[in-house]
């Protein structure tokens, strides 16, 4: 399950008040699209995390008239004070009507019968996996794979994953820090690696605070930035092909970014050698009979694969690899 996205929903424009006092039944389909859309990074379900819990949320607000209509105008326009200090931002990219589904099912949150269930889930330590008692009160605190020292977060021994503002990135930045103080960020919009750092991961206090923008500031120095353009193609090394999003989960420890080009569906693995200074993309392709290209930059010299010929700084994927393929990238200190 991807445990570091963000926020309650996403909002792009909904007109007047929506009263919801029950969802559709389609429970687990809704707790999906509230991880696809990005919700953990801030919001847990049963647990207090930067923001409040969905919990916490369907608490305030089910009973509430005008719960619904307050919720959305927090999503829409971004919110401060209700919660403490820490502001949220103001959403922009899920649909009208899946922010309906998600903001009804979020006020039938405290009756719902899978509370004790997520409760368990989330209180699973991210060092030994094992479950802490369930007798403790739902207000207990998540162990974080992470250090924090204000609003700065450090990495420690295993990735986190954060969806953030970030410089130079669309409103769908995804932040991923690995141990070492090697850091990339990942554009969901354009599905696609934007760039890696080092030294440090993030200093949240913009974002988390609102005071002097949203953007989070990257703790260290780029040490690599990815050609502007999405660098798959289908059928030819020219035609570029209309790219979905559909989420990220956790494999290893490492997240796997889901999109589709067109009908052909695409799970991307990105991975740093810290002794060779060599970024691993590895893309896992559904079948597909066009010919599959992978277009590199200016600094195309910096990459190498052994699972395709290049021509120029096109990679044609050999056609028995098409389904697994590797791009390595040698960073230049």
């Amino acid at each position: 399950m991807p445990r570091f996205i963000f926020l309650i929903v996403m909002v792009g424009s909904f007109a007047g008040p929506f009263f919801a006092s029950k969802s559709n039944g389609k429970e687990l389909a809704e707790k999906v699209l509230y991880k696809a859309s990005g919700c953990v990074a801030c919001h847990r379900m049963t647990l207090d995390h930067i923001g409040p819990s969905m919990l916490a949320v369907s608490q305030k607000y089910a009973n509430d008239p005008n719960g619904a209509s307050m919720v959305l105008d927090s999503l829409k326009n971004g919110a401060r004070g209700k919660w403490g200090n820490n502001a949220m931002p103001p959403q922009s990219h899920v649909s009208d009507q899946n922010l309906q589904l998600l903001t009804n099912w979020a006020l039938t949150i405290k009756d719902s019968p899978n509370l004790k269930s997520w409760q368990k889930e989330e209180l699973v330590t991210q060092e030994s996996n094992t479950v802490l008692s369930t007798d403790q009160p739902l207000e207990a605190k998540y162990s974080l794979p992470e250090n924090r020292i204000g609003t700065v977060v450090q990495t420690l021994d295993q990735p986190v994953v954060y969806r953030t503002y970030l410089p130079g990135a669309s409103s769908r930045a995804i932040a991923v820090g690995l141990p070492g103080g090697i850091s990339y960020a990942f554009d969901a919009k354009l599905c696609k690696l934007l760039y890696f750092w080092e030294g440090g991961f993030l200093d949240f206090e913009k974002s988390w605070t609102g005071h002097g923008g949203w953007y989070s500031k990257l703790m260290g120095t780029k040490i690599f930035t990815a050609p502007p353009h999405f660098p798959l193609r289908l059928g030819n090394s020219e035609d570029i092909r209309k790219v979905k999003f559909n989420g990220y989960r956790m494999i290893h420890g490492q997240p796997e970014f889901l999109y589709r080009i067109d009908q052909l569906d695409v799970r991307h693995q990105i991975t740093f050698q810290p002794e060779e200074y060599i970024i691993v993309q590895k893309f896992f392709l559904s079948k597909t009979e066009n010919k599959i290209f992978f277009i590199g930059g200016e600094n195309r010299q910096n990459l190498s694969s052994e699972d395709g010929e290049w021509r120029g700084n096109a990679l044609l994927i050999d056609p028995v690899r098409q389904e697994a393929f590797t791009i390595f990238t040698q960073v230049i200190r």
